[in-house]
């Protein structure tokens, strides 16, 4: 499947055929600071070996990095995950919705709603208490 095998022996060097870099010839009236920049360029050869290898090292470990992300799923610390679903399983629940009839209203309409809205509430909570206390058969029969 993988056949990445690791090095214990050290890998001989690689040294680049062909130097990237242009050469300009300074016009004849050239000033100081031109020759300067020459004499820089004539003190450090390797420049543009070193910078190009550097290069070449950073990519590489951005694109194992990449690999190696998408091998692994991200995951969330344990109270978030638990938050998260807490949410998911809250919004896939009814909300219950108690309409208030509009003014003018008879008093014992108003009365009737508070009512439904206790009753509501009430079950609510013995559904839910229900849902907490499932029995270990039930539970194991729904995972099956």
């Amino acid at each position: 499947m993988n056949e990445f095998l690791s090095r214990t022996d050290p890998v001989p060097s690689v040294s680049r055929v062909a130097d990237h870099r242009l050469v300009v010839q300074a016009a004849s009236g050239a000033g100081s600071a031109q020759a300067q920049a020459q004499a820089h360029v004539q003190v450090d050869p390797h420049a543009a070996e070193r910078s190009a290898i550097s290069a070449t090292y950073a990519r590489l470990r951005a694109d194992i990095a990449n690999v190696l992300a998408d091998l692994q799923p991200r995951r969330r610390p344990a109270d978030e995950q638990v938050a998260h679903a807490d949410s998911a399983l809250m919004g896939l629940m009814p909300q219950p919705v108690i309409v208030l009839p509009m003014p003018p209203t008879d008093p014992q309409m108003l009365a009737f709603v508070a009512q439904v809205a206790q009753s509501l509430a009430q079950k609510a909570a013995q559904a839910r208490a229900a849902q907490a206390n499932a029995p270990h058969v039930s539970v194991e029969a729904v995972l099956q």
